[in-house]
């Protein structure tokens, strides 16, 4: 069993990492509550509210409506979370574009006033409203002026360039996901990125979880920096629990952007507290159907894993890896097979 600090959530194992297969009609609820339940049972504690009596769920509408966060995905962890006594408006949908949200469905059309999902109210970061001025990551890296002007030119005609040098540097964090919430949950995306090679778990818990981040895509160094070092925030790390990919749609190359030529659909669902072995097995999987189809592997390996697994949030090499799968066939096959993901 895992150790939580007092108050927190546990988190399982580093390199576990469950696997269930996806029923056809792809509803979900059965195999995140069979997730859910068997993270459970591996730390000994059931999820439920806490002091804040809050939860959060991050999503991922970066790539468009044809790769974001699956509706039917949402729906059940929102059910899974109301079932161990959250009301849904103590369910909180986090990501980082309003347009990108309002096109992958998860917040309503313009002509509507409230920015709800199914009762869930739906925070875009870029709105502005939910930075905390003193929680940021600083970086010495230029702001991208076509991503948030507006916060950039918040300062004023008054005021001095070292007041406007040192809001350049910073990337504000979610301060929902920071103070307002017991625990968090990842609902990523699986998507090949040219600076990230790897879009998934780590970069949707970071990277489109803070302001002022375009800035960190112009290089793979400077990106896998980012990454790692905004995932090792303590007060963002503590509370981000599980994170959860669904193989119903991925893409293997051409990302960011959708491209639904380049995508795969498997009927798995992965979840893990640990984010790098989550994108370790993504990487694999993009690398294979990359040599099927004749394109180079994305290569060297992400800087992004190393660097998150030095810093003890994860591991990334394919032998401290155990993929633990769930059946639904039978009762008699409720007990969970394991093998090592090396091993695949």
């Amino acid at each position: 069993m895992v150790r939580a600090q007092e108050g927190l959530a546990p988190r399982a194992p580093l390199g576990l990492v469950w696997e269930a297969p996806l029923a056809e009609g792809k509803l979900y609820y059965t195999e995140v509550a069979a997730l859910v339940e068997a993270y459970e049972a591996q730390v000994g504690a059931r999820l439920a509210p806490g002091e804040r009596g809050k939860v959060g769920i991050k999503v991922n509408s970066r790539s468009g409506r044809g790769l974001s966060t699956p509706l039917q995905l949402l729906r059940a962890m929102i059910e899974v979370l109301e079932a161990r006594g959250f009301e849904r408006e103590s369910i909180v949908i986090v990501d980082y574009s309003e347009h990108q949200l309002r096109q992958a469905g998860i917040m309503p059309s313009l002509s509507s006033d409230l920015a709800h999902f199914e009762g869930c109210p739906v925070y875009a970061l870029d709105s502005e409203r939910y930075y905390d001025p003193d929680w940021f990551y600083d970086s010495p890296l230029p702001p991208s002026m076509n991503q948030e002007p507006q916060l950039l030119g918040g300062l004023g005609r008054g005021s001095s360039a070292l007041e406007e040098g040192a809001i350049e540097r910073k990337s504000f964090l979610a301060a929902p996901l920071l103070f307002d919430v017991d625990f968090w949950v990842n609902l990523a995306v699986g998507v090949d990125d040219k600076a990230l090679g790897v879009d998934g778990a780590l970069a949707n818990a970071t990277l489109w979880n803070v302001s002022n981040s375009q800035r960190f895509l112009g290089n793979e160094a400077t990106a896998s920096a980012a990454v790692a070092e905004i995932a090792a925030i303590p007060e963002l790390h503590e509370r981000m629990v599980l994170h959860f990919v669904s193989l119903e749609r991925y893409q293997y190359i051409g990302g960011p952007r959708f491209k639904s030529r380049y995508t795969r659909s498997e009927p798995l669902l992965w979840m893990s507290s640990d984010p790098v072995a989550i994108d370790r097995m993504l990487y694999d999987r993009m690398n294979k159907y990359r040599l099927l189809d004749g394109f180079p592997e994305i290569s060297p390996l992400p800087r992004q894993l190393p660097f998150a697994a030095s810093l003890g949030l994860g591991v990334y090499d394919k032998s401290q890896i155990r993929l633990q799968h769930l059946s639904f066939v039978a009762p008699e096959s409720a007990d969970a097979g394991s093998e090592d993901a090396g091993s695949e």
